[in-house]
């Protein structure tokens, strides 16, 4: 796994809600918490990147539990 994963971040659970609430109202795309820890990751700052990058994340799940 250290060939292909640069670095392993933890989020927060809140970070996590945010980020499921965020992608099924600005999105539309329905992730539950699991799912949406890549974009809450990349909305809470955890993981640093600079201008010019091209980023993804990863988003999977069974629908909008997580969001209250």
């Amino acid at each position: 796994m250290r060939r292909h994963v640069d670095e392993i971040v933890l989020v927060e659970d809140e970070a996590m809600v945010e980020a499921s609430r965020w992608l099924w109202f600005e999105l539309g795309i329905a992730a539950d918490l699991s799912g949406a820890a890549s974009v809450a990751a990349l909305r809470s700052g955890a993981v640093a990147f600079g201008p010019g990058r091209t980023i993804a994340g990863l988003v999977c799940g069974a629908g909008p539990d997580g969001i209250g």
